[in-house]
């Protein structure tokens, strides 16, 4: 199936790339008209497991975009002329923009009914962003295998390997460098600044996904794979792990916890489990 690629620019001046996959048939007894969802952290758009959803749901009868926020890649371009950008520079406060801008082209579109969602960082980012802006437009809420941004419980975890670098983060952010770049390899493997760093793993846990999850206001979904949360597996990613755990305590009347077994974190080989989930959960809202 082929795709239009679309793009938007942040109200920043950040352009920000997608593509559009447009059903032939739209399906009008679905309570939702468009899927809006974000990739991972350090991915993009074009990531196979968002190309692999975007057609599954256009044959449905449901528009699916997948797009970019701005911290695609590890350093990509920003404002013209400006600073760099991508994930190693990105906030999670940032997508609050990102969403917004997207959700405007789906509104140019026609849609009024729109659930947001994403995969990884992406998931963290939407229900932080539904929880902080309220989206009018925005129905449900689809957050796919997000970690718990929580302090302490990332020093659990990791002990030293991340409390060692959070600390020499905030010392370069305290004095004045902010871009120095650091790759932890914990929670995850990826490089961040220490001034990105620092934002997202705060002492404030300003953003806990279970935390969020309490004020997204819509019908919100989190799936995650068996693989990334069992502990001590081979596949096991700790901090999405505890963020399944926390919300499955929690049991937020308007939240729904799903675990796809066999799953690890990039559902490779388990893609049509995961639409499945999705697909059967906006279709019973």
């Amino acid at each position: 199936m082929l795709a239009d690629l679309v793009s938007v620019t942040t109200p920043e001046g950040i352009p920000l790339a997608g593509a559009y996959f447009a059903p032939a048939n739209p399906d009008p007894s679905l309570a939702v008209d468009a899927v809006l969802f974000f990739h991972g952290d350090t991915g993009n758009f074009y990531g196979s497991l968002y190309l692999d959803l975007g057609p599954r749901m256009a044959e449905r009868g449901l528009t699916f975009l997948a797009a970019n926020r701005r911290g695609h890649d590890h350093v990509s371009n920003g404002v013209r002329g400006g600073p760099l950008a991508g994930y190693a520079f990105e906030s999670v406060d940032d997508s609050r923009a990102d969403f917004g801008a997207w959700l405007g082209l789906l509104r140019e579109r026609g849609h009024r009914r729109i659930a947001i969602g994403g995969h990884s960082g992406g998931a963290v980012r939407s229900a932080y962003a539904q929880a902080k802006e309220q989206f009018e437009d925005v129905v449900a809420v689809i957050p796919v295998s997000p970690g718990e941004y929580n302090h302490e419980g990332v020093v659990a975890l990791h002990g030293e390997a991340f409390a060692g670098p959070f600390r020499d983060s905030e010392r370069n952010v305290a004095q004045g460098r902010p871009d120095v770049l650091i790759r932890p390899g914990v929670p995850w493997g990826s490089t961040w600044s220490a001034g990105a760093f620092v934002d997202c793993f705060n002492q404030d846990n300003r953003y806990s996904v279970s935390r969020h999850a309490a004020d997204t206001g819509r019908p919100t979904l989190f799936v995650f794979g068996a693989e990334e949360c069992t502990v001590g597996g081979p596949q096991e990613l700790p901090v999405c792990g505890a963020a399944c755990r926390r919300l499955e305590d929690l049991a937020y009347p308007h939240v729904t916890v799903r675990v796809i077994d066999g799953a690890a974190h990039g559902y490779q080989g388990r893609e049509e489990a995961l639409f499945e989930t999705m697909f059967r959960w906006l279709k019973g809202l």
